[in-house]
């Protein structure tokens, strides 16, 4: 039994290897290589540079809630020329010292500003077919200072 099994796949190889023709044209590329932006190692790249930055899930906005006619209004401070200034001299104090952006989160978003949008819409484009609208737009937040925008044209044939 074994030795039919050998003669039979040995038989196939030989068809296979003495072939002269091979059937059908090979497929043609759909589109230049050379001019395709090398997707893999900037995906690469960014995930080197990003690799030590912890995740932090941005928190969902509350909605804000209608004013409702019975509520009274909250009283208003005595002074508020100098209530206003106080108040607005120190948020703009706050502002300036909320957040530092550290050496890792900026080498991280100058790779992530280097990613071709032809690469993540080449990824994005697995996504559901109601995702893919028309033109599309996709949005990273890194941190408060960067933000990263990618355009996509529409995947879906009408």
């Amino acid at each position: 039994m074994e030795k039919a099994k050998i003669l039979k796949l040995v038989v196939l190889l030989a068809f296979l290897m003495l072939r002269p023709t091979v059937f059908g044209d090979p497929p043609a590329p759909s589109e230049d290589y050379s001019t395709r932006p090398l997707c893999q190692s900037q995906f690469m790249l960014v995930n080197h540079a990003c690799a030590t930055i912890p995740f932090n899930p941005v928190p969902v906005p509350v909605p804000s809630t209608p004013e409702q006619p019975g509520r009274p209004l909250p009283p208003s401070p005595a002074h508020p020329d100098i209530y206003m200034h106080r108040h607005r001299n120190h948020r703009r104090h706050e502002k300036r010292d909320l957040y530092a952006e550290s050496p890792a989160e900026r080498e991280c978003c100058r790779w992530l500003n280097t990613v071709d949008d032809e690469c993540i819409c080449d990824i994005l484009v697995h996504l559901p077919t109601f995702l893919s609208r028309p033109v599309h737009e996709y949005t990273v937040t890194l941190t408060e200072t960067c933000r990263v925008t990618f355009s996509c044209p529409s995947r879906v044939k009408i």
